[in-house]
């Protein structure tokens, strides 16, 4: 059986990233199997995850480092056309 996975992004009515207000990050939630599992803050000047068992300790990367981490670690896959 397969798992079920849930992801919920909280959107305001207009997404602008560049001000420096915690009202302007993108929010989104995970939920796998009914489970909630962290958030995804997405804001201008780094992303942020959550755990949803310890939301005080965060896991904040610089976009530079996100990037780097993402190509350095992740296995590339081609896409379609």
């Amino acid at each position: 059986m397969a798992k079920k996975s849930k992801i919920i992004a909280h959107l305001p009515s207009e997404v602008d990233l560049s001000r420096r207000t915690a009202k302007n990050a993108l929010i989104v939630d995970v939920n796998l199997s009914g489970a909630k599992k962290g958030s995804l803050h997405i804001a201008q000047g780094s992303i942020e995850w959550s755990p949803a068992y310890n939301d005080v300790n965060t896991h904040r990367l610089g976009w530079p480092k996100f990037i780097e981490m993402l190509e350095g670690t992740m296995p590339v896959r081609r896409s379609k056309r």
